[in-house]
């Protein structure tokens, strides 16, 4: 911390002697009182304050993150549900695969993860890799594991990008830190101050949840999930129409427009992945092939038409991503699963006319 101290000092008295000369100060009198020794020693106190902040944070997010991965299961509680927990332990496996293709760092520092008491629509991570599903996010879902899935890969992209940590120091009252700092104030107590800032407005930004929804594609389809699953999980909470009570960031970004901006954008993505064959229309839910309608899903007892076309239009372009003109056969399995070769398309047990969707398929292939 001492070495720090000096450090930020001779950076700030530098900077003072800089702005004296871009500004045509001359040192004395004059000088003292624009630039006066007061305001010089608040400002060497303030880099003091965040040079302790940047240690203490590299310490939660590197060496100490699993003594903050106590503090977080210690406020949130852990949820021991079965489900939820093998469902999460499947998919965080899945996607640190996926992940690590592209981005290694994952190797070196891989996530801790648990479920918690949470009864509210979230997930999040938090500085050090560290992450917690709310048992509360599974029913909403129905505990589609692909859709589930987009949910984590979202906060894995947060967590790759390290927007915790940006978050924290963009957010962190200097008030705050100074408390902190003036108190010797350590790791443990910096991490008391962070949990209380998780799931506010301050740590996210709308250019974050972007970049990690971009990356939530990558690394859920790069798992083996549904490709159709991101629009699919924005669609289900506009059918849920405000009755899913959310909490956190999905909370402050779960406003009507921004869900409907987020399926869309999810669309999009899935268009060109299937290298821009299959699309659906937002409004009607008809898939369509090369601009040509194919089938139009109804609504079942737990899925809406337009939340289903989403999900089998993310098989049926599984199916274009390397083949523009695939060759392989339609079939029906026993158990009256739609197939194009090995890729299983849709289940036709909800069908009224299979066999039209069948034949208007193969017209279409």
């Amino acid at each position: 911390m001492h070495l720090l101290f000096h450090s930020s000092k001779r950076k700030i008295l530098a900077s003072a002697v800089s702005l004296s000369l871009l500004t045509g100060f001359i040192p004395g009198a004059t000088c003292m009182q624009a630039f006066d020794l007061g305001t010089l020693g608040t400002l060497i106190g303030a880099g003091a304050e965040y040079a302790y902040l940047n240690k203490q944070l590299t310490y939660l997010d590197n060496e100490g993150r699993d003594d903050f991965m106590v503090q977080l299961k210690e406020k949130y509680g852990v949820n021991t549900d079965p489900r939820a927990n093998m469902m999460v332990s499947q998919i965080m496996t899945r996607l640190s695969d996926s992940v690590a293709k592209t981005d290694p760092s994952i190797l070196k520092k891989p996530y801790n993860y648990f479920v918690n008491n949470d009864t509210t629509f979230n997930a999040f991570c938090t500085i050090g890799h560290n992450m917690s599903v709310n048992i509360g996010l599974f029913e909403p879902l129905n505990y589609n594991q692909n859709e589930v899935a987009f949910v984590l890969a979202h906060e894995m992209g947060h967590g790759q990008k390290n927007h915790p940590v940006q978050g924290i120091k963009k957010s962190m009252p200097i008030s705050l830190i100074a408390s902190l700092y003036g108190s010797n104030g350590g790791a443990a107590q910096l991490g008391s101050a962070i949990l209380s800032q998780i799931g506010t407005a301050n740590l996210v930004t709308k250019p974050m949840e972007k970049e990690a929804d971009a990356l939530a594609f990558i690394y859920a389809v790069g798992a083996g999930y549904n490709p159709g699953a991101g629009a699919a999980l924005w669609q289900r909470m506009l059918d849920k129409d405000g009755t899913v009570k959310t909490s956190g960031v999905m909370e402050l970004f779960n406003d009507h427009p921004a869900t409907i901006s987020r399926r869309d954008t999810y669309n999009k993505t899935l268009t060109k992945w299937s290298n821009n064959i299959v699309s659906i229309h937002a409004d009607t839910g008809m898939i369509s092939i090369r601009g040509q309608n194919w089938y139009q899903p109804k609504d079942t007892s737990d899925m809406s038409g337009r939340e289903r076309a989403y999900l089998i239009a993310g098989n049926l372009s599984a199916i274009y991503h390397q083949n523009k003109k695939p060759s392989e056969l339609i079939y029906i399995t026993d158990s009256r699963m739609l197939c194009v070769g090995n890729q299983p398309i849709m289940d036709l047990h909800a069908v009224h006319n299979p066999q039209a969707v069948i034949d208007r398929l193969q017209a279409l292939l």
